[in-house]
């Protein structure tokens, strides 16, 4: 077993070695100020009279330069998407043109307001409930987002919770249920807890595979032929149950990690495999499942999930450092105590 358990949706970026065009990069601090300067100019008319403002934006795993475009004067109909200056910057550095940057980021804004519903600042939430949603996130690294939202431990991680407003092949959107919102449409974490239970499973289903199965998917779509594919995964179908290691996630591969508070949907790999697991959050997306009798001589599964973490998931991406155990025998899910932690 190796870290290639890692998901590969984030294992194989590769690396930028671009050190000579940055030389004449703007400085993150030179853009931020042209950017507040010069971006309405890259807008149309109807923003001219508006202004950008400045503020701190606590996301997943992390807090960001959120730029927020807002009326010169209040209008309760203007709608505009936030935009996040480290991002931004990200792009800057690629392209490597300040006006490329900011023309394409412009058309990116004009094309997600689209995606706005249009009764937005109407929302009936009779009907936003049965979309609300689970999504779990790292205690210790969204402390700023936890102040903010109701939410409800489980482990070394916690329960907060999104409502879904479009779902399509190009992505999903929604927004956090903050404890403003709650308050508002008086809804107890008790009440959003029960929603999303219901909600998260039927909007996104979940499902799973074997690893292979997926890595063979995958090499597909890159190029490679049937014989390379074959060769990579020798003895497939002769793998014993309790050898095997499954991925699981959802039908948009989308917090599929929410997995985690459905005991059922982990139960159908452990019976299967004919043990008790260890589950190792590959991110926010998706799950290692894997026999705890056949692994945990090996007891390097803690090393994987930080190594993989650190190496190959997106920050805004990684779950936890931890693994975590099913039982077979009462169907629990915990944090696992490795012979490694125990000390």
């Amino acid at each position: 077993m190796n870290a290639s358990f890692g998901y590969p949706k984030g294992a194989f970026f590769h690396a930028k070695n671009k050190q000579e065009e940055r030389k004449m990069l703007l400085s993150y601090e030179d853009f931020k100020e042209r950017v507040l300067n010069e971006f309405i100019d890259y807008l149309p008319e109807r923003y001219s009279d508006c202004i950008l403002e400045i503020h701190p934006v606590p996301k997943l795993n992390e807090v960001l330069t959120g730029i927020a475009i807002r009326p010169k004067e209040p209008c309760k109909a203007f709608i505009a998407p936030t935009f996040y200056l480290e991002r931004l910057y990200e792009q800057y550095e690629e392209s490597g043109s300040f006006e490329k940057t900011m023309s394409e980021q412009a058309v990116y804004l004009e094309e997600s307001i689209k995606f706005v519903p249009k009764n937005i600042l109407s929302l009936d939430f009779s009907k936003v409930k049965e979309k609300i949603v689970f999504q779990i996130v790292n205690t210790q690294d969204n402390v700023a987002m936890l102040l903010k939202c109701p939410h409800r431990n489980f482990e070394d991680l916690s329960v907060v919770y999104r409502a879904i407003t479009n779902i399509s092949d190009s992505g999903v959107s929604g927004f956090l249920i903050t404890n403003d919102i709650a308050e508002v449409e008086e809804l107890t974490e008790e009440e959003l807890y029960k929603c999303a239970f219901e909600n998260t499973k039927r909007l996104f289903p979940f499902k799973s595979e074997r690893i292979e199965v997926m890595m063979r998917r995958l090499m597909r779509k890159w190029g490679a032929d049937e014989t390379e594919i074959k060769e990579a995964f020798p003895g497939y179908s002769k793998t014993p149950e309790r050898e095997r290691v499954y991925v699981v996630t959802n039908r948009h591969d989308f917090f599929g990690a929410n997995a985690l508070l459905y005991s059922d949907v982990i139960a159908e790999i452990a019976e299967k495999i004919g043990t008790d697991c260890y589950i190792l959050p590959s991110s926010v997306h998706d799950l290692i499942v894997l026999s705890a009798d056949t692994y945990l001589k090996q007891n390097r599964l803690a090393n994987i999930v930080r190594t993989t973490n650190a190496e190959s998931v997106r920050p805004g991406e990684r779950l936890s450092d931890s693994v975590y155990f099913y039982s077979l025998a009462n169907g629990n899910i915990t944090r696992a105590a490795l012979e490694e932690d125990a000390s």
